[in-house]
């Protein structure tokens, strides 16, 4: 969240459960001064759960998948939870300008996680306005543009610009993108993703053994 949300009565029953948990983590780093002002226990930063889980896997999940409309390898893949007019014009403006095709789906029964997936493995760039959207994006190294929708908030994105320095990707929907971006590979620091998954898985094992060592104890 980007603001404390709670009612000092909801804070109060927060507060006691929290200390039932073995451990906290928060994969925002704005949340780890709310929790802690709040809540009074310092979370650990950690990466969203998709980036601890290597590409092959994702690639795993796609290997048999087959896809309904023919894909080549010169189109943009939209993925939308937005209804914007605005991210609309964006797109019939991109189309207009390049020759690229448009392949855009939101998430639903019909259309599967393989299908988001796989069309952002097989994209030559991604549009969206979506987290995760944006997150595998980063994981299949694609070309992105990002459109932060205020009603589901900004903490996340702020947290991928920070630690990423992706803020030139990554907009509101007042602003006008540089398509130009959709051509260039984002420059993310390897290393420090490296680093950062290895922190978090290590973090989870440990904070799992834990919870394990002690399964038998009534709280």
């Amino acid at each position: 969240m980007d603001k404390w949300k709670l009612n000092k009565k909801d804070e109060k029953i927060a507060k006691l459960l929290i200390k039932n948990f073995t451990g906290i983590s928060v994969r925002e780093k704005g949340s780890v001064k709310i929790v802690e002002n709040h809540l009074g226990i310092k979370p650990i930063f950690v990466l969203d759960p998709t980036l601890l889980i290597d590409r092959k896997y994702y690639l795993k999940l796609i290997k048999n998948y087959k896809n309904d409309i023919l894909i080549d390898d010169n189109y943009i893949f939209v993925y939308t939870l937005t209804n914007s007019i605005k991210l609309k014009g964006y797109i019939n403006k991109l189309i207009e300008a390049t020759n690229y095709k448009i392949y855009l789906i939101t998430i639903n029964v019909k259309n599967q996680i393989e299908k988001f997936i796989y069309g952002i493995n097989k994209a030559k760039a991604v549009i969206t306005d979506s987290f995760h959207g944006t997150l595998f994006s980063i994981i299949f190294d694609k070309p992105f543009i990002s459109f932060i929708a205020k009603e589901r908030g900004n903490e996340r994105f702020n947290s991928l610009k920070e630690v990423f320095g992706i803020g030139n990707r990554i907009f509101d929907f007042n602003s006008t993108p540089d398509f130009m971006l959709l051509t260039i590979k984002p420059n993310i620091n390897k290393t420090l993703l490296k680093s950062l998954k290895e922190q978090s898985i290590n973090y989870l094992k440990k904070n799992l053994k834990s919870c394990t060592a002690g399964e038998n104890e009534v709280i």
